[in-house]
């Protein structure tokens, strides 16, 4: 039986708001073509808030703090765990894509058929990457994998005039969605669908620092400024003074934060917009609203019906079992944490699961970090040292902004939230392994190329 291809889209900081629902993006038809013939799942959580423990969660089916890429020293993937590349070269899979620079130092990628798959993170899909990308499939080796992350939408944004009009929609980001949208379309136009599973999601969400408040644009950064000075200054600035770099970075921050705090003070915006316009990337103090956790997943395959929505919780680690199931591979991933997501398509489940949630920690600095687990209905996170610091609880269902904590009033799903946390055994320091200095050094320059400080 001919195996089917693999077509893997990770949209970088694509929130699961912005790609469907009553608040998503204004123009991506591509998008809402798939949705109507595929599955989509409308309550899928990432394991973390960066793209390197997305990427681990995704591709090993494991939280990425099992992996060794995880909060301890930014190393490679422990070298005995299986990823999916693992299970499907062994089912005879020839891989291609493009990806950014530092997944090429991380341990976790496979050896790829075509050239130049890393990208420099300054490269969009209007550079020029999207047209090679549609070009390259028409030469594919079947059965192939295709994996493509976008960094269109990473900070720092690049929007091309093309798609830098109203009618994309009011917000930068919108914008952006719509130029992404359209290179969908043009890589879908390439690949027979009945021969083919397309996966499209993302590694993580991201916070909006541009916000509609009476129809009006609100936006307190000087994004503009910032979006053209980064690209030139990123690609020139010697390693040797990254710590300089970084110093200047974080003393910019505060006076960044004093001077929007001014200007937001006669504004009348709700709780998680204020979050949004206030929110800088130097924050010192982590959390895990579902802006940054709450991603998109959507299936295209026969063996997903057409136009279902799925409204129950599903995690990013549930994908690469998804894709073993999908094609029959008789190699299936031991104790991992994931599981298929063919078992969900039969309607709603009767029992409602859990998705651990953590920082991805900034670099330079030692940051207030939490973890957290996300239901359908409920968000929970807390310190990730101390359970009765910062400790916040939402019902999703009543509060969907996240606005009002009643962690206080209900100490009963407090301690249901510990008791899942206890369950998945979760360690700061997954295991005795010292991270390797050299190995941690060259993944955090490659993070702060990036744009993580």
């Amino acid at each position: 039986m001919k195996k089917k291809n693999i077509l893997i889209l990770i949209l970088d900081s694509i929130r699961a708001d912005k790609f469907f629902g009553k608040n998503k993006a204004m123009h991506i038809p591509n998008i809402d073509y798939l949705v109507e013939n595929g599955t989509y799942f409308k309550q899928t959580v990432a394991p973390s808030d960066g793209t390197l423990l997305g990427w681990a969660g995704i591709f090993t089916g494991l939280y990425p703090f099992r992996t060794g890429i995880n909060i301890d020293g930014f190393s490679k993937i422990k070298k005995e765990i299986p990823t999916l590349f693992d299970l499907l070269k062994k089912n005879g899979y020839n891989f291609y894509g493009h990806l950014p620079e530092v997944a090429a130092k991380i341990g976790l990628f496979p050896e790829f058929e075509n050239k130049d798959i890393f990208y420099n993170k300054y490269t969009n899909f209007e550079d020029g990457l999207g047209d090679e990308i549609v070009s390259e499939f028409s030469n594919l080796k079947e059965p192939w994998c295709y994996i493509l992350h976008s960094y269109d939408m990473h900070f720092p944004i690049k929007l091309s005039e093309k798609f830098d009009q109203e009618k994309f929609g009011k917000i930068t980001y919108d914008r952006v969605m719509a130029s992404i949208d359209f290179w969908i379309g043009k890589i879908i136009e390439k690949i027979n669908l009945d021969e083919t599973s397309v996966i499209i999601t993302a590694d993580h969400g991201t916070h909006i620092n541009e916000v509609l408040n009476d129809n009006e644009v609100v936006d307190l950064d000087s994004k503009q400024i910032l979006n053209s000075l980064a690209p030139k200054i990123g690609k020139i600035f010697p390693e040797k003074l990254f710590p300089l770099k970084s110093k200047a970075f974080f003393a910019l921050e505060k006076i960044r934060k004093e001077k929007k705090g001014k200007n937001v003070s006669n504004l009348n915006l709700p709780s998680h917009q204020l979050r949004q316009v206030m929110f800088q990337r130097g924050e010192l103090d982590k959390f895990l609203y579902d802006e940054n956790v709450h991603v998109p997943l959507l299936i295209l395959d026969s063996k997903f019906p057409k136009n279902l929505k799925i409204n129950r919780l599903v995690r990013s680690v549930d994908i690469s079992p998804t894709i073993l199931e999908i094609i029959n591979s008789e190699i299936h991933f031991n104790e991992i944490d994931g599981e298929s997501l063919l078992t969900k398509i039969n309607n709603e489940q009767p029992n409602d699961g859990f998705g651990f949630i953590e920082n991805t920690p900034i670099i330079q600095k030692k940051a207030n970090l939490v973890i957290g687990i996300r239901t359908t209905k409920y968000k929970y996170f807390r310190d990730i040292s101390n359970p009765l610091n910062r400790v916040h609880l939402f019902n999703l269902e009543k509060d969907e902004y996240e606005e009002n904590n009643i962690s206080t009033t209900r100490p009963d799903l407090v301690e249901k939230m510990e008791k899942y946390i206890s369950k998945i055994n979760y360690e700061i320091s997954s295991d005795s392994k010292i991270p390797d200095k050299k190995e941690t050094k060259i993944i955090k320059d490659e993070l702060r190329k990036l744009g993580y400080e």
